[in-house]
């Protein structure tokens, strides 16, 4: 209908087969993990035209009906639910420009430029709602007092900046350069650049400062674009400190608990060992193969991503299996196969950068 057109459902349901469409949580997808994203990408690489058309319908729907336009909520998507807009978990990992940009530029369709437009400012709005749904105020570790808001540098900085980054590129005004370089700066200056939780955080000028010594990692961190911006920003602005923290962090993500202690210190959290989304991180290890020109890096990115671990999917010798499910367990027969759109997102992203950064290094124990 017309507030659905354009999404897809989140989670399939294998008992009742029929996809979670009442089950918060687990109805609509809302872009999670970055699907209008991984679409975009296909569309790139093959020149598809029923592709496109899934990822314009798609992006058209998330920009405009699971973001919020207008009242205290303007600037931030919300999670999936069964209604699109009624999750209680308001965020910019859904209202992300990096959603739009790529269909902004195929088209040059104004109204999407004006979606875009509207995230410039909304680090405001996410600092006056709690968006980890969960109210706390960290103290600054350096004065004692609150800061005016606690901002993550993964899946909140990476949307904003994606925003800036693109207004930037439409403009020529260098005031969002310049925020973005604060940023870059300020996050490489945290107590462990990339591995720090983000921090206080300035949204009148875009600095992070130091809020704790704790260590953070979390597979969301360059999930919903956050990969592809920082991929971007560092080709196009020139931070030494910035791309290192960043090769770091795209380096140690997938490794376990003893590398991440042999290279960070003993103190490393136990929790951080092994983390989830293992296939759709081997992008990250490739990238780190490809900028430091390190074969033995190369290889561990293909075997992450062949292994399909941490909810990732299989590359299948044979077209996928289909079942036909018929009789008294359904309504209507349905044909249905497993796989879920985590899964999709993340491989399909994933073998897709994999090959544009590493391609020509696929061991051969993988096959030709």
């Amino acid at each position: 209908g017309f507030w659905y057109f354009g999404n897809i459902m989140h989670r399939y349901d294998p008992n009742r087969h029929v996809w979670r469409y009442d089950i918060g949580g687990y109805a609509w997808d809302n872009s999670e993990q970055g699907v209008d994203i991984w679409l975009s990408y296909a569309f790139l690489r093959s020149g598809r035209a029923d592709i496109f058309r899934l990822a314009e319908n798609m992006i058209r729907h998330t920009g405009e009906v699971d973001v919020y336009h207008l009242g205290r909520f303007a600037g931030l998507g919300s999670r999936h639910n069964v209604v699109p807009w009624g999750d209680g978990s308001k965020q910019l990992r859904i209202s992300t420009a990096e959603n739009l940009r790529i269909i902004y530029y195929l088209t040059a369709d104004e109204r999407i430029g004006d979606l875009m437009r509207e995230e410039l400012h909304a680090d405001v709005t996410a600092g006056q709602v709690p968006v980890e749904r969960k109210v706390s105020v960290k103290m600054s570790t350096v004065t004692g007092k609150p800061y005016p808001m606690n901002f993550l540098s993964g899946v909140e900085w990476t949307s904003i900046a994606s925003a800036w980054l693109t207004e930037w590129e439409r403009t020529g005004d260098v005031q969002w350069r310049d925020r973005l370089l604060t940023g870059m700066k300020s996050i490489a200056a945290l107590p462990h650049g990339w591995m720090s939780a983000g921090g206080g955080y300035y949204p009148d000028t875009g600095k992070f400062v130091r809020r704790d010594d704790d260590f953070y990692m979390s597979p969301l961190t360059a999930s919903f674009g956050g990969f592809e911006v920082n991929v971007e920003l560092i080709q196009l602005l020139e931070v030494p400190e910035f791309e290192k923290s960043w090769l770091d962090y795209c380096k140690y993500y997938n490794t376990d608990l003893d590398a991440k202690r042999k290279a960070f210190g003993a103190d490393f959290p136990a929790e951080l060992g092994k983390l989830n989304l293992t296939q759709a991180h081997s992008r990250l290890t490739a990238y780190a193969a490809w900028k430091l020109h390190d074969p033995a890096l190369a290889d561990r990115a293909w075997t992450e991503f062949f292994s399909a671990a941490g909810a990732g999917m299989k590359l299948l010798p044979e077209p996928i299996t289909v079942t036909h499910v018929t009789g008294p367990t359904v309504l209507s027969p349905v044909d249905e196969f497993d796989v879920t759109t985590n899964a999709a997102v993340g491989f399909g992203l994933s073998a897709q950068e994999n090959l544009g950064l590493i391609g020509d290094q696929i061991p051969a124990r993988f096959g030709p």
